[in-house]
């Protein structure tokens, strides 16, 4: 009986970390991840974005991240205008 017991807690331990670390993954995916990268590279990465933008539909996850662009001015609200995205 205690073996049974032994290996309940384990099974409950792993199932606690395992929900930490998709908790935690979710957070940075959210956070960290739809961010622009930094410097020249995030300037060409929203340039882009903003040009396929222009080309196709506006989706969802486009807005955030133009959003970061326009915010660290990688792009200005002229970029914006020019796009037919300001209202």
């Amino acid at each position: 009986m205690t073996s049974g017991f032994r290996k309940s807690i384990v099974f409950a331990c792993l199932l606690v970390a395992t929900a930490g670390f998709y908790l935690a993954w979710e957070h940075y995916q959210r956070v960290y991840a739809s961010a622009p990268p930094k410097g020249i590279v995030g300037q060409v990465a929203c340039q882009l974005r903003l040009r396929d933008v222009r080309t196709s539909h506006f989706s969802a996850d486009d807005q955030p991240f133009l959003t970061s662009c326009l915010m660290g001015g990688y792009i200005t609200k002229s970029d914006f205008d020019d796009a037919g995205l300001s209202p």
